[in-house]
């Protein structure tokens, strides 16, 4: 890795002298004759490591520092002085300096420790990285889902990570939108940070409007102190508006004030305060029928959807269902401290065929539930909730009582392929039986056995 270094010297004679050494040593080198121009080139980005005198017109080397400090923190700043002003680089070294050299400068000494912090700094890169890509691979892990339209929700979340786009997340009740919401920020940029969370539904109107934008003291009555809002706690990091829909028409305004100019007003103050802030939006509502009725803005709406992920309902991906019965029965289990082992047929039938209402978070409360009164290792139909059990057996199968064996058989296996759209894996897992014994039985039914 070839490392790019930065020197910042009003005396050109020792810009220039060091950029001499450090380029024959192999680095890459960057000049700058005073303090802005320094932090205009780090501003850039491929800035490995900082060499600034502390004594300059303009922005002086201390400012520098702490602008590096709290703006670029990782990159090492190693500071020049003077005999005459140690205490200012003791000073510096309290405020976050690799170290400092007094001039003259002992060019062997300054390769040393030029040396030793990038080493240190390479293996930050290097542990950054290898955390990065932890991250990467574990993001998606609370999202569950093998369906064809919960793929098409995970490469959407891949896509639009890294962006600053904002993106409005649609979908029932239920469905997992902060999830969603949480695997876009852990794979974006801004993971560092942590992401602000705000449930639009859960406050008043007056709470909302302080809640996102803050107070000053005395703004209202109660108002007993300045206090910052949510948008401000997020600078540099994401917001997630849940239940965008909810808000009312001047908060509106001013949501779409910090999209658009990216900066905002306390309630009751006058100081604009400015912020880079990611917003991440949901709602169930149709919001462009909302906006239709006059209850949403149009130009919200438009800047909130620049990026649109829709979260199917889980009765529309029951693909899905199995992967979820399965990781909520460890949880649970695992709580509660049983040694469930399964979930018999007629439960699983009951489980497959209820639409879900309340999507995940339903499931999710189901299976808890059934965990708590099931009194084996498996879970059976009477153990889940009345409305999820009488669904199942709502669908259930009627067998005439002159039918033989192997006519009731062939109903079951018949009527079980039909409830289950011809899916024959489905099918074979809810019957208990393998998937080579349903193919021959279909194939001495006489039953076109080509399609999945």
């Amino acid at each position: 890795m070839k490392f790019t270094l930065l020197i910042i010297d009003d005396e050109k004679n020792i810009r220039e002298g060091l950029a001499a050494n450090f380029e024959m040593e192999g680095y890459n080198v960057r000049l700058a004759e005073d303090g802005q121009t320094g932090l205009d080139l780090i501003s850039k980005g491929d800035i490995d490591l900082v060499i600034t005198d502390l004594r300059m017109p303009g922005v002086s080397g201390e400012e520098v520092l702490r602008k590096v400090a709290t703006e670029t923190p990782g990159i090492p700043v190693i500071v020049l002085t003077g005999h005459g002003s140690i205490d200012s680089a003791v000073d510096a070294m309290r405020n976050g300096a690799y170290d400092f050299l007094t001039k003259p400068l002992n060019l062997d000494q300054l390769s040393m420790i030029v040396k030793r912090a990038l080493e240190n700094r390479e293996l930050s890169l290097q542990h950054k990285q290898l955390k990065q890509e932890v991250e990467k691979n574990h993001s998606l892990d609370n999202i569950i889902g093998k369906s064809a339209q919960m793929q098409k929700v995970f490469e959407l979340i891949k896509k639009v990570a890294s962006s600053k786009a904002s993106v409005l997340i649609t979908g029932e009740s239920g469905v997992g939108k902060e999830v969603v919401a949480d695997a876009i920020h852990k794979l974006s940029p801004r993971q560092d940070h942590q992401c602000i969370k705000v449930h639009c539904a859960a406050l008043s109107e007056t709470l909302l409007e302080s809640e996102l934008f803050g107070h000053e003291k005395g703004a209202f009555t109660g108002a007993d102190s300045l206090v910052k809002g949510r948008f401000e706690l997020a600078h540099n990091s994401t917001i997630f508006l849940d239940e965008i829909g909810e808000i009312n028409p001047a908060v509106q305004i001013k949501i779409l004030r910090v999209l658009q100019e990216k900066a905002f007003e306390r309630v009751g103050g006058t100081e604009t305060i400015s912020v880079d802030v990611r917003i991440i939006a949901a709602t169930n509502r149709n919001l462009e029928e909302e906006v239709k009725k006059g209850n949403f803005r149009e130009d919200l709406y438009y800047r909130l959807n620049v990026i649109h992920i829709h979260v199917p309902p889980l009765r529309d991906r029951k693909d899905d269902i199995p992967l979820l019965i399965a990781h909520f029965l460890e949880e649970f289990s695992r709580e509660n401290a049983k040694d469930i082992k399964s979930i018999d047929a007629r439960a699983k039938s009951a489980m497959y065929n209820y639409n879900w209402p309340g999507n995940i978070r339903a499931l999710r409360n189901c299976i808890e539930s059934a965990v708590v009164m099931c009194s084996g290792d498996e879970i059976k139909l009477e153990d889940l909730p009345p409305t999820v059990s009488n669904a199942g057996e709502e669908k259930s199968i009627s067998i005439p009582a002159s039918a033989t064996l192997d006519e009731a058989e062939k109903i079951i296996i018949m009527q079980t392929l039909a409830a289950n759209k011809n899916n024959k894996s489905k099918t074979a897992e809810l019957l208990g039986i393998g998937r080579k014994t349903l193919h021959r039985k279909l194939e001495e039914y006489g039953v076109n056995d080509d399609e999945e």
